[in-house]
């Protein structure tokens, strides 16, 4: 408990320093003198200032848990369509429009053009993100809320932009419902998943 507390100290006074200094001002040296530590203590949990810029960047993304037995022992269509739809109002909630948040945001898009392990990092976190929407979709599948024609990676890619922009958005303070748009958005797959369905049955009666 008290690793996992120095760790999270250590997560929010370099998320703090960022926000209004910058990365390259944040130095390691500040970060112990807010969290009351030495350096050797923050090293044994991040080995340098980048690895712990990378912590902060990962802590700002959303996780969806693919070992979720709850939601793997969901079999009903109206039942996994609220879940659907609460696994996305889950990760909007979690968006904030604060200032902190955008100059953090702001910072890590800046750092991307300059740091490669930064830039390869977004992108792997993106891909988490997209798999993890995926899975959840291929479930669907199995269950039956979807047919075999459904386009699986692509409705993931699709809700994945929603989500996305759905954080930019918020940060930005916009005058947009995100919440309403990741309705829309969940309404649409299953739209088209209904449209499918109806044109698979037309051509099996076709064919008879």
């Amino acid at each position: 408990m008290e690793e996992s507390n120095t760790r999270g100290k250590i997560l929010k006074a370099m998320y703090q320093l960022i926000a209004e200094v910058g990365y390259d001002k944040a130095s390691i040296s500040k970060v112990c003198t807010l969290v009351g530590i030495t350096k050797p203590s923050l090293y044994y949990y991040f080995p340098s200032k980048e690895d712990l810029f990378r912590a902060v960047s990962e802590s700002m993304w959303p996780t969806l848990d693919l070992l979720d037995k709850n939601f793997f022992a969901i079999t009903d269509a109206q039942a996994y369509r609220a879940y659907l739809d609460a696994m996305g109002r889950s990760i909007i909630e979690n968006y904030h429009d604060d200032e902190e948040r955008r100059h953090v945001l702001a910072e890590i898009d800046l750092q991307s053009t300059r740091i490669p392990s930064i830039a390869s990092h977004q992108k792997r976190l993106g891909r988490t993100m997209g798999e993890s929407i995926a899975s959840v979709l291929r479930h669907g599948c199995n269950i039956g809320v979807f047919d075999k024609g459904f386009d699986t990676k692509g409705n993931a890619e699709f809700l994945y932009v929603v989500l996305n922009g759905a954080s930019q958005v918020i940060s930005r303070h916009e005058s947009i419902d995100a919440y309403v748009a990741w309705k829309k958005a969940v309404d649409a797959i299953f739209c088209e998943a209904t449209s499918d369905l109806r044109s698979t049955e037309e051509e099996h009666l076709q064919g008879k």
